[in-house]
């Protein structure tokens, strides 16, 4: 048997996107049956087998009643399980032995359904049309334009994430959130954009020089898209996240940008922004028809600018589309 208990877990199993803040809510899937325990406020909202409990009730009587019929011996539960959720997990089942069901989910929602996988092209498609509508101006700050974007996708049907807008040197760092640095002509960009769409994350990175690109970008954004394409043409069922950042890595290290590149070439995309598979050097995760992930390859020279490319990539039988 295993028991969902955070938000993106329950989300996975019953289809619905559930925050019950400190009330107790869970996921119970014992064979092809999934049965939802939440707040009796909530029950409404969950379609299919639902056990709901009132507040100053006891959970773990309600999720002791989802659970009938099913082998409640060995428990997998997420590993993110608050230590209050979980000791209402144990009062329900006092006997059980437990053991950590990460694994489980992580294998689960690697590959992705088609369903799945349209709702990332659809956010993947609505960031795009956002960020090349996005008019700069000298003397908008990063903050100001970082404002635009997240107005424009929630008008456009999307729950915005994390919003990266960096100018000048700030793009020489990665993760730099916005601040009140203004554009001015012969600056670095670099807009980072991620958004859901019905739960799921697309993310996507653009970068250019608003003005005439000294010959030193001009050589690292070559750098990079040579970088990017490597790691893409590398992407096929069978192959493993490692050889796709080990194909971008190749490329950069070869240009003499080794060490500026900092981070791993990509993550997977999903009901979280960040998730399986892992396309970091060494890693083993399998690509399989169904993954759907991030290509992103970046070049930071510390002090001048940052560029990063930044795509989202769905594996197929015949190899890899981005979308």
């Amino acid at each position: 048997m295993i028991i969902a208990t955070t938000t993106v877990n329950f989300a996975y199993l019953t289809g619905v996107w559930l925050e019950t803040y400190e009330r107790f809510k869970a996921a119970v899937k014992c064979g092809d049956r999934i049965a939802a325990v939440v707040p009796a406020l909530d029950a409404g909202r969950v379609p299919g087998e639902v056990y709901s409990y009132r507040d100053g009730e006891d959970p773990a009587e309600a999720l002791r009643q989802s659970a009938a019929g099913c082998d409640a011996s060995v428990i997998y539960v997420d590993g993110g399980t608050a230590l209050r959720h979980f000791e209402i997990v144990k009062r329900a089942f006092p006997g059980a032995e437990y053991r950590l069901g990460d694994h489980i989910f992580r294998e689960w929602r690697l590959v992705k359904r088609r369903d799945e996988v349209e709702k990332i092209r659809e956010s993947a498609s609505a960031i795009r049309r956002v960020v090349e509508e996005l008019e700069l101006a000298p003397g908008v700050s990063e903050r100001q334009a970082a404002a635009r974007i997240y107005l424009a996708l929630y008008e456009a049907g999307l729950s915005p994430g994390p919003i990266l807008v960096q100018f000048g040197p700030n793009t020489a760092l990665p993760h730099q959130e916005p601040t009140d640095k203004k554009l001015r002509r012969g600056d670095a960009v670099v807009i980072d954009v991620s958004a859901a769409y019905q739960g799921y994350f697309g993310d996507l990175t653009k970068s250019f020089f608003y003005g005439e690109a000294p010959e030193e970008y001009k050589a690292v954004y070559a750098a990079v898209e040579e970088a990017q394409r490597a790691a893409l043409q590398s992407a096929r069922p069978g192959a493993s996240a490692g050889e796709v950042d080990r194909a971008a890595r190749s490329v950069i290290e070869t240009r003499g940008y080794g060490p500026y590149f900092i981070h791993r070439t990509g993550h997977g995309l999903g009901l979280e922004i960040h998730e399986a598979p892992d396309v970091s050097p060494g890693s083993r995760d399998v690509l399989k028809p169904g993954a759907v992930f991030t290509i992103e390859p970046g070049i930071y020279l510390p002090g001048k600018f940052g560029v990063r490319l930044e795509i989202d990539v769905h594996i197929t039988d015949q190899g890899a589309e981005v979308l």
